[in-house]
């Protein structure tokens, strides 16, 4: 059970501590990806807040669900803001109008949090 664990939570963190790191630098590809995806008006200097917000979350889900696999109530913890951000930032396309395959990706990343989080609870 400690193997399928270890590669959820590789993939996981593949995808959240670019995100974290990149929102907490408010680098260029990042504001424009996440600009494109919530619509907030990032690149225009509006809701810069969020980018501080969605980093530190990121960044606390990855060091987390990393430690979770030692000990699986924080890989639970770090698995749920994961859970969480992803799920914003899919709620904030269905929003904006997005359908079918602009969902993909963060489906695909909510179900990978998703998936950490059950495989924590059963360790």
């Amino acid at each position: 059970m400690f193997a399928p664990a270890v590669a959820l939570t590789v993939l996981l963190v593949l995808e959240s501590l670019p995100s974290a790191v990149v929102q907490l630098a408010r680098a260029r590809p990042g504001l424009t990806r996440l600009d494109e995806l919530t619509r907030l008006g990032v690149l225009q200097g509006r809701h810069l807040w969020v980018l501080t917000v969605l980093g530190s979350l990121h960044l606390f889900g990855t060091v987390a669900v990393v430690a979770g696999l030692r000990k699986p109530p924080l890989g639970v913890a770090g698995a749920a803001v994961e859970a969480l951000v992803f799920a914003w930032v899919l709620a904030m396309q269905l929003r904006s109008g997005d359908r079918g395959r602009a969902l993909g990706a963060y489906i695909l990343f909510l179900t990978m949090a998703l998936s950490v989080l059950g495989m924590d609870m059963l360790r």
